[in-house]
């Protein structure tokens, strides 16, 4: 097992299809920094079925996933993958948040999943040589257990995207080029599921922004939008890096005019089909929900997301655009 210190990370949490494989990509060009992609699905999904790495190449034959798997835990084993599975199940599920929010006894499930990610963690910092790794895993319960523990050094940042456009995304039928078959889809869920989804996922972000700790200071936490992202990516990930206490400038990003960004192929696991575009990526808001999406399901969304909606700056009429500017808190600011 590796003995490198681990690196800074920086965990995506937050609801899928909220354009998280973009923002990831982006923040793992900079100099320094590299993204794994959805780290928890290596083990579940991404290496027991060999599905395509970032890079084109299937998991078992990349070669920087075989250095990691090797530093880290002597190579990508059933064992191995296993043991992470059960981890994740045994510690980092959603029902294992309001006792990681109080801050009572850490199981010895927990300690383990986090000794694990610490070697999975240095272990891409040694490979790649960064010193920031992005994961988009995305889920709450597993980044407020990777962030609350003294042992490694993780922060959130929470990528927000207007519940409806999720929702319209989440209905699509979509492709999944992670398989070498070509023949798999994307997942598929209800509008109204997606509605509760994203909020409940949000709810818990809060909870974490609010209530998560490193000992007696607050896990260190921010928002971004990914609309803002869309129509100023340099604005928007400079104020996100800077909150976050890993400040990016300009001169980092891979942005190459206005909103167009050039992306190599990465080492990213899992996630949107986006993964493998790349060279010159126009960054869009994607707006079609607002003509395409049936009023009924649009109607049923506005009313289950109302609260959070009206939160984050996002109108409750469908065609109005949320109004311009950060809506980006810093750890120590006020959600209301």
């Amino acid at each position: 097992m590796t003995s490198s210190e681990p690196p800074t990370v920086v965990y995506l949490g937050g609801f899928g299809r909220s354009g998280s494989t973009l923002v990831e990509r982006v923040l793992g060009a900079a100099p320094g920094w590299a993204n794994v992609g959805e780290l928890v699905d290596l083990a579940r999904s991404v290496a027991p079925a060999d599905e395509r790495c970032g890079c084109g190449l299937p998991f078992s034959r990349c070669p920087v996933w075989r250095q990691v798997g090797d530093l880290a835990f002597g190579g990508w084993d059933d064992v191995v993958l296993g043991r992470l599975v059960a981890l994740q199940r045994a510690a980092a599920r959603q029902r294992h948040l309001p006792a990681m929010l109080s801050r009572r006894t850490t199981p010895a499930a927990l300690r383990d999943l986090r000794s694990a990610y610490r070697a999975i963690y240095g272990a891409v910092a040694e490979v790649t040589g960064a010193r920031v790794v992005v994961d988009a895993s995305k889920g709450p319960a597993l980044g407020l257990a990777l962030a609350s523990g003294d042992d490694l050094d993780v922060r959130l940042l929470d990528v927000v995207r207007d519940p409806r456009a999720v929702a319209w995304s989440w209905s699509r039928r979509v492709d999944r080029p992670h398989a070498g078959s070509g023949s798999e889809q994307m997942w598929r869920i209800p509008a109204h599921r997606s509605a509760a989804q994203w909020s409940a996922l949000q709810l818990e972000m809060e909870a974490i922004a609010r209530f998560g700790r490193v000992r007696s200071a607050r896990v260190r936490s921010a928002r971004m939008r990914y609309e803002d992202f869309v129509a100023d990516p340099v604005q928007t990930l400079g104020a996100a890096t800077a909150a976050l206490g890993v400040p990016l400038t300009a001169a980092d990003l891979p942005v190459v005019g206005g909103t167009t960004v050039r992306l190599d192929p990465s080492h990213g696991l899992s996630g949107n089909p986006s993964r493998f575009r790349s060279g010159s990526v126009v960054l869009r808001r994607d707006d079609q929900w607002v003509g395409q999406m049936p009023v009924r399901e649009r109607a049923v969304v506005t009313a289950l997301t109302l609260p959070l909606l009206r939160a984050y700056g996002y109108p409750a009429h469908a065609g109005d655009r949320a109004p311009a500017g950060p809506t980006l808190h810093g750890p120590h600011e006020a959600r209301n």
